[in-house]
């Protein structure tokens, strides 16, 4: 089942997509490219399509995550762990599917073009000969420029990208000729890679999708014998299930990643707990919160190596950005907004999804101290970066803050966030 759904429910509706665009206030160009898988209704638009076409908004949600992904059935996870059940593992990851959107300026041009050339892991394929550690190296240094291209687009503009480099890379490891210890290497690339996918299509609102990536990717980490990798898949879906699950669900594997890393970097003990930090957060438990975030600290702090490079991104900013969410979180305001505002004095626009996510995490806690006025402020900041954002994870902050701020709707800045909210076509669900 895939967008040819979409097409048929519409026309056994009797509408015309010029009918259903008006229906829910899009553009008919709008719903011609969800119909043929080349862009993806954001999620304040999913409830409208979903009661247009007469169906819940989880059926269009399948509908939407069956476009160009592995069936959950197609991801087996072996308890052998074998180089051959990781060939399997590939084979369910490198069918075809879709594109989506292009985001503008010159980050969209290098989507663009990742999309319209061939991956060298296809021209090797096609080529039919045995390949070694320097196919291997271009691998990992396209999966770190797509990581560092992260920082600039978000989920929606990205996530084809890096799905299509996950198909071609599955299927270098189904049917390329390798030595065991290149196998290897690629299996660990193919890893980085699913954990890539796995962020950019939570990104993209594509919950289902990034758990499935996951998944998989914990089992290629797991056949590679690279146990920090297998680490920061488990702790990424400890992340992932905490925004979006059970906490309590997200606090064991979160748990269980911290528990593996103990002969990890330091980099890497305070990644993982971070994440750990965040699920105690989520749920409710502050001394645990405030125990995971002392830990992080002290590993940060400690001399034992530079981490690798899926860890670049973070540093002493990153640390107090994730200790000021969870005490947002935990409604402490008074531990939340020193530590925001220190981290956010400096932090580069241009990074449009973080700088709004962050914002957004320090209006709550302007909001949590009774300033009102501020909080708008910094929310109106974030309506900004976000309309030039395609993430479904600064979409969902800007709707809590709309939420949160609606009681005060007799506040002159208020007024005018809420105002610039529905201009943009927020809320419209």
């Amino acid at each position: 089942m895939g967008r040819d759904a979409l097409k048929r429910l519409r026309e056994e509706l009797g509408m015309s997509q010029e009918t259903l665009a008006e229906e829910i206030g899009a553009a008919v160009s709008t719903v011609a490219s969800w119909e043929r898988g080349e862009a993806t209704p954001r999620p304040r638009n999913r409830r409208r399509y979903a009661e247009a076409l007469d169906i819940t908004v989880d059926e269009l949600d399948a509908i939407l995550d069956a476009d160009a992904r592995p069936n959950d059935a197609d991801i087996v996870l072996d308890p052998s762990w074998t180089l051959g059940r990781a060939r399997d593992l590939a084979a369910a990851l490198s069918t075809d599917g879709g594109t989506a959107p292009m985001p503008s300026g010159a980050a969209a041009r290098l989507v663009h073009e990742w999309l319209v050339t061939d991956p060298p892991q296809t021209v090797e394929l096609t080529a039919g000969r045995r390949i070694g550690d320097a196919a291997v190296d271009r691998v990992i240094a396209r999966t770190d420029q797509l990581r560092h291209l992260d920082d600039y687009v978000a989920g929606r503009s990205l996530h084809a990208a890096v799905d299509r480099e996950v198909r071609a890379t599955a299927a270098l490891v189904r049917s390329a000729s390798y030595s065991d210890a290149v196998g290897r290497r690629l299996l660990a690339a193919l890893a980085d890679l699913c954990q890539l996918a796995g962020w950019t299509n939570a990104d993209a609102g594509l919950h289902r999708a990034a758990e499935r990536y996951y998944a998989a990717g914990l089992s290629a980490a797991h056949a590679a014998g690279d146990r920090q990798l297998a680490g920061q898949l488990v702790s990424s879906l400890a992340y992932h299930l905490a925004n979006t699950g059970p906490p309590r669900d997200a606090v064991l594997l979160a748990q269980s990643a911290v528990a593996g890393a103990k002969a990890a970097t330091g980099v890497v003990r305070a990644l993982f707990g971070e994440r750990l930090a965040w699920a105690h957060a989520r749920a409710g438990d502050r001394v645990e919160t405030d125990r995971a975030l002392g830990r992080v600290e002290d590993a940060y702090a400690s001399p034992s190596g530079d981490g690798p490079e899926w860890a670049y991104w973070l540093d002493e900013l990153e640390i107090d950005v994730m200790a000021g969410r969870c005490w947002t979180e935990l409604g402490v305001a008074e531990r939340a907004r020193p530590l925001l505002e220190r981290a956010l004095a400096g932090y580069d626009d241009q990074r449009s999804r973080e700088a709004a996510l962050y914002l957004s995490w320090l209006a709550e806690a302007h909001l949590l101290a009774g300033d009102v006025d501020e909080a708008a402020r910094t929310a109106q900041r974030v309506l900004a970066l976000t309309i030039a954002t395609a993430s479904a994870r600064s979409d969902a902050r800007l709707d809590r803050l709309h939420h949160l701020l609606n009681p005060y709707g007799a506040v002159d800045e208020v007024r005018d966030f809420q105002d610039g909210y529905r201009s943009a076509g927020f809320g419209q669900r």
